[in-house]
């Protein structure tokens, strides 16, 4: 094994706790990495459902006292080797035994405090890394106190930091109140080195700031949030900028064993590329499931996403009448803001022949995947876009507007040159995206140019292999002091 040791600190980890992409990525990137001989581990908090699901399977490893907000907490680490990774658990049930895991009134001290564990226990746990990979907001005082506390002594002083940006939507922030009555530091520390955020405490900004290295989930991404292009980054932009030097983009994938549909048991068939029989009957049952005319010749337009306003929703709301005058079926799963979940409500009792609204669930989303034709993403701004990856895999052609990693994943096809992977457009204007909707339906049409996208979507290389090789180079540049170049 590679003489590299990570510590990959995130509070969400698939299957132990998840509401998002992070989830995803810091289950199946470690171990990715792992695969290829290097030591990566997992620490996360240990939630209540984490606690009455999987006790069976954790087994201790250290106790220790972990001092904030003149509290003092005696905490258990405990372990476990799951799904090819090795994941330890920080266990204080009076921070995290808690039925969510984010929105309550003490948020940031449950995750100051998580910060400063992983540090404490780090000497305890028989395994010294070189790296802390810390991943959004929620872990962005772990640089903060290797840089304020940790860093002077003499265990930690070799150790880096790696901060991954995997949204700048969320930025943890909170009132300059709350960060001295849990850090108990001067104010002057953070406005003399600029780590002030309007006069509050900003996670995300300490962290970009304090970090040894910063990457995000996509170059385009990393290029757009350093110069401001999408609406929700703007104010943190200068801080980006002033660390643009050290700021990297390295694209997700998705797992390819995870998402495969030749065995996966969600659907109502397999399927490969070879063989596209099953998909065919995936759109026939699940037409019939959601009583929709059962045709094989109308195309499935389908999205599955988080139902905020950054998704691109109101291009939906602003064209829905005129798109769903067009032969096709409409299919929204997700769940979210519930301005949206009524729109979708509405829009469907109004055209019960093409369109239907189901709340997210992982059943229901796979057999959406494998049954769709094109797979809309009309975000706003996307860090990488999970699911148009899966869709891919899934056979369904993705149609997507060309911000962050939905640009750096779908070309849009071009019938001269017979180069491109799916659809896209730019400008986030409803009439734009129903040309482009109704542009690819066009292709749907031409029946030998629909397969060819569908078979090219589903070869693509779209698993961790080639992003896990470059954060393994991105970790040997850190680790040498030298300039990280991708590809």
């Amino acid at each position: 094994m590679d003489n590299i040791k990570i510590l990959f600190a995130a509070v969400e980890v698939y299957p132990f706790a998840k509401t998002g992409g992070l989830a995803d990525v810091a289950c199946f990137l470690p171990k990715a990495i792992r695969n290829k001989g290097y030591d990566i581990r997992i620490i996360m908090p240990k939630y209540k459902n984490i606690r009455e699901q999987y006790s069976n399977l954790l087994q201790p490893v250290c106790e220790l006292d972990v001092e904030i907000s003149d509290k003092k907490f005696r905490c258990k680490v405990e372990f476990t080797e799951y799904n090819g990774n090795i994941v330890y658990f920080i266990d204080n049930p009076y921070y995290f035994d808690r039925e969510r895991i984010y929105d309550y009134d003490d948020e940031m001290e449950r995750f100051v405090f998580y910060c400063k564990a992983v540090l404490e226990a780090i000497p305890l746990l028989g395994f010294k890394p070189q790296i802390i990979q810390c991943n959004d907001w929620e872990t962005g005082f772990i640089p903060y106190y290797m840089r304020t506390h940790y860093g002077s002594i003499d265990y930690y002083k070799d150790i880096k930091t790696l901060l991954t940006i995997h949204t700048v939507l969320y930025q943890g922030v909170f009132s300059k109140q709350n960060a001295w009555d849990v850090l108990k530091t001067d104010w002057s520390y953070f406005t003399e080195n600029s780590l002030d955020f309007y006069n509050q405490i900003n996670f995300m900004k300490i962290g970009i700031m304090l970090a040894d290295v910063i990457n995000t989930v996509s170059p385009s991404y990393a290029d757009q949030i350093s110069t401001g292009l999408p609406f929700d980054v703007e104010p943190i932009v200068p801080v980006l900028n002033k660390r643009k030097k050290d700021l990297y983009g390295i694209l997700n994938g998705i797992d390819a064993d995870e998402n495969n549909p030749g065995t996966d048991k969600r659907l109502y068939a397999n399927f490969t590329y070879e063989s596209l029989e099953g998909k065919a009957i995936n759109k026939e049952m699940l037409q019939r499931e959601l009583d929709l005319p059962v045709r094989n010749d109308v195309p499935i337009v389908a999205i599955i996403s988080r139902l905020e306003i950054t998704k691109g929703l109101y291009l939906i709301e602003k064209s829905f009448h005129e798109m769903l005058k067009d032969d096709l079926q409409f299919i929204v799963v997700g769940d979210g803001i519930p301005y949206y979940r009524y729109l979708f409500s509405e829009m469907m009792k109004a055209y019960p022949d093409k369109m239907r609204y189901l709340p997210y669930n992982e059943s229901i989303a796979y057999k959406t995947y494998a049954a769709s034709d094109i797979f809309l993403m009309p975000s706003y701004t996307e860090a990488c876009g999970i699911s148009q990856l899966i869709g891919m895999r899934y056979g369904a052609v993705p149609l997507v507007r060309e911000t962050g990693g939905l640009k750096d994943t779908v070309k849009c096809y071009n019938e001269k040159t017979g180069e491109g992977n799916g659809f896209s457009f730019w400008y986030a204007n409803q009439w734009v995206m129903l040309d482009a909707v109704r542009n690819a339906i066009s292709y749907y049409h031409k029946k030998d140019i629909w397969m060819e996208l569908v078979h090219r979507c589903m070869t693509q290389p779209l698993g961790w292999d080639k992003s896990s090789s470059e954060y393994i180079k991105l970790y040997k540049c850190i680790i040498d002091g030298t300039q990280y170049i991708s590809g």
